[in-house]
């Protein structure tokens, strides 16, 4: 990358060699891969080596070691005449080391998020029985007390509980942000954003369970907004775990029509099954929402008027919202 932006603009070859002075990239294409012993020499002595006369074996020009934590990474190489290129040399070394260190500190993130994801991993697959390995790693690493109840809270910023929470690890979930604390933050309802609460438990992946299945069960009904959700607010958010099997013959009956109909179906349950308020909230008829109740019916075979058959549509309405909602992150 570096040789074909920078040789747009200096009108001298760049050769980029390796560790061990084997060219790696350059305006040359044909020298990929050969030694370059000026770069061996450059290696060697751990400081720029100049050629100055063309022989069989070198070109004139410069070559300046890249140096990176003590440790010599490569080497950058100009051919020409050496007060010319000097400065450009100097310059590409530079620009080198800038994406290395860039690239380092990337891969630092890289390693750190996949020990966080591998240890949240192992929290939840502990189901609150926790190693003594675990629980060392938890407080010396993320400040978590796994011996402690804990409480799970989930936003959509990592932003917003990172300024609720700046001693707290945040972690991601599944497209969202969470922490994991034993003691709410008492001003947490005048931050702006919309917070999830679970209540403290010991089990953690009981925890994380709870404000994930709230917040589809949230989104589910259309009641997710700008605020602090708690929970134990949310008894029926547990439908989300699906605890009784899905009539499949009804579940592919309202996958078909699920897409046409899941607004009309949730307002009408929001609102007790009042056709009036339906309707006016739909901007429809009142005869559009009866006809459309009808074809509900015809389609499912669960009449939503009947409350167990309308229980049954919204449980299977519920499975294809979260599909959904999972399929599209």
């Amino acid at each position: 990358m570096i040789v074909q932006k920078l040789m747009a603009d200096i009108p001298y070859n760049i050769n980029i060699m390796n560790e061990f002075g084997v060219i790696i990239a350059s305006g040359e294409k044909a020298r990929l891969g050969e030694r370059h012993r000026a770069a061996e020499r450059a290696i060697q002595q751990k400081r720029m080596v100049e050629v100055v006369h063309d022989t069989s074996l070198e070109k004139k020009g410069t070559n300046e070691p890249i140096i990176f934590n003590d440790e010599i990474i490569g080497v950058v190489g100009i051919s020409g005449e050496p007060a010319e290129v000097r400065p450009f040399t100097k310059l590409i070394k530079s620009i080198a080391l800038l994406l290395v260190e860039e690239l380092n500190e990337f891969s630092k993130k890289e390693r750190k998020n996949n020990r966080k994801n591998e240890f949240l991993r192992n929290v939840l697959l502990a189901n609150g029985r926790y190693s003594e390995e675990l629980q060392k790693e938890a407080l010396e690493d993320y400040r978590l007390n796994l011996k402690l109840e804990n409480s799970c809270i989930m936003a959509e910023s990592k932003r917003d509980l990172s300024e609720s929470y700046p001693l707290q690890e945040v972690f991601d979930w599944q497209g969202k942000a969470i922490v994991l604390v034993e003691k709410l933050n008492a001003g947490l309802r005048q931050k702006p954003g919309s917070f999830i609460v679970s209540s403290p438990k010991i089990a953690i992946d009981q925890t994380i369970r709870a404000v994930g299945n709230t917040y589809l069960f949230l989104n589910f009904f259309g009641l997710y907004e700008q605020k602090v959700f708690y929970t134990k607010d949310y008894y029926f958010a547990g439908l989300f775990d699906f605890p009784l099997e899905l009539d499949s013959e009804l579940l592919k009956r309202v996958e078909n029509c699920y897409d046409e109909y899941y607004a009309t179906l949730i307002l009408f349950a929001k609102n007790n099954t009042n056709a009036n308020l339906t309707s006016s909230q739909l901007h429809i008829h009142r005869n559009t929402l009866g006809y459309r109740i009808q074809k509900i019916t015809e389609l499912t075979g669960c009449n939503p008027h009947v409350w167990y058959e309308l229980c049954q549509l919204i449980y299977h309405f519920a499975y294809c919202f979260k599909m959904r909602f999972e399929a599209h992150g």
